[in-house]
């Protein structure tokens, strides 16, 4: 009987810890994406999915070899402030809309 429950919580513990391997980035991208539909116009929502797609492209692009290089993890970082500061501006420019 002891075994069984020191067993049951290791595995507890292993599916814990294997949950809270999962970064938070892409549900929180989603998030500003798809939760803020109706503070922004179409044509800036598909400009903002466009960019993400090109975002995520160029990110499985440096990852394909193995071996994120300092520069090419800086190209990331700033395709990605890109991103976040064009959907900043979208939300927040002060446009009248009739919805």
């Amino acid at each position: 009987m002891k075994k069984i429950i020191s067993l049951s919580i290791v595995l507890v513990l292993l599916a814990a810890a294997a949950s809270a391997q999962r970064g938070p980035e892409n549900r929180i991208r989603k998030h500003r994406l798809h939760n803020n539909y109706h503070q922004i116009t179409p044509f800036e929502r598909l400009d903002l999915r466009r960019d993400a797609f090109h975002y995520k492209a160029m990110q499985h692009r440096v990852r394909r070899d193995g071996v994120v290089t300092p520069f090419e993890r800086r190209r990331l970082h700033k395709a990605k402030t890109h991103l976040r500061r064009e959907a900043f501006l979208y939300k927040h420019n002060n446009r009248r809309r009739i919805i």
